[in-house]
Formats: structure tokens, sequence, C-alpha cells
């Protein structure tokens, strides 16, 4: 009798476990279904996507080069006019010096004094003018 009854639990067990995994297989088995379809359809797209993102990859490069070579040009220039700007920063310290100079003083005040004569020579030699002229 003991036999019996074990039996039957073991059978009954069995069978829930069946009743419970057939549900579970038949998801199982759509899903593969699902993923067979998505694979199928990836096989025909990706080598479109492949060859997009190689064209894509392609003109990256392409503008990163570019982009390069335009930044080393600009570099150069610029490094040019660092270069310009130094050698007139050192030439007004020159001048600066060289103004200090009683030399150039002498120079500047006797260019404004030939411009004073130059002024009052060209004011004595012109004619008179008469009032309301």
């Amino acid at each position: 009798m003991y036999v019996e009854i074990s039996l039957l639990c073991l059978s009954l067990a069995v069978l829930l476990i069946v009743v419970f995994t057939v549900p579970l297989l038949w998801q199982i088995r759509k899903v593969v279904q699902g993923l067979a379809v998505t694979q199928e359809m990836l096989q025909k797209i990706l080598p479109a996507i492949l060859q997009n993102l190689d064209e894509t990859v392609g003109t990256v490069k392409k503008t990163a080069y570019t982009v390069n070579d335009q930044v080393e040009v600009v570099a150069g220039v610029i490094k040019r006019i660092q270069d310009v700007v130094g050698v007139l920063m050192e030439l007004e310290s020159v001048v600066r010096l060289g103004l200090r100079l009683p030399f150039f003083r002498v120079l500047r005040n006797a260019g404004a004094v030939a411009r004073g004569v130059k002024v009052f020579l060209s004011v004595y030699t012109s004619r008179p003018r008469k009032l309301g002229q």
C-alpha cells in the first residue's frame, strides 16, 4: 500500500512538472522563432549597414586629416606672426632707448624749429589779406 501511494505521489509530481514546463517550452519555442526572423533580417540588412559605416569612417578620417593639416598651417602662420611681433618688440625697445639719447632729442627739436620757420616764412611772404576776406 505504501508503495502505491508513493508511486501515485511521484506520478502526480511528474505530471505537475510537465504541466508547468509545457508553457515554458512553448514560450521558448516562440522566442527562438522570433530570433530566427531577427537573424534573417540582420543578415539581409547588416552588409548595407556595415558599408555605410565604412563610408562614414572613411569620411571622418578624411575630415580629421584635413582639419589636422589646416591646424598645422594655422599654427605655422601663428608662429610666424609671433616671430614678427617678437622682432617688433625688440625693435621698439631699441628705439625707446635710442629716443632717450640727446642726439635724437636735438634732431626732434630741430625738426620742430624747421617746421616753425617754414610756417613763419610762408605767412611772412604771403600777400596781405584784406579785412573781410
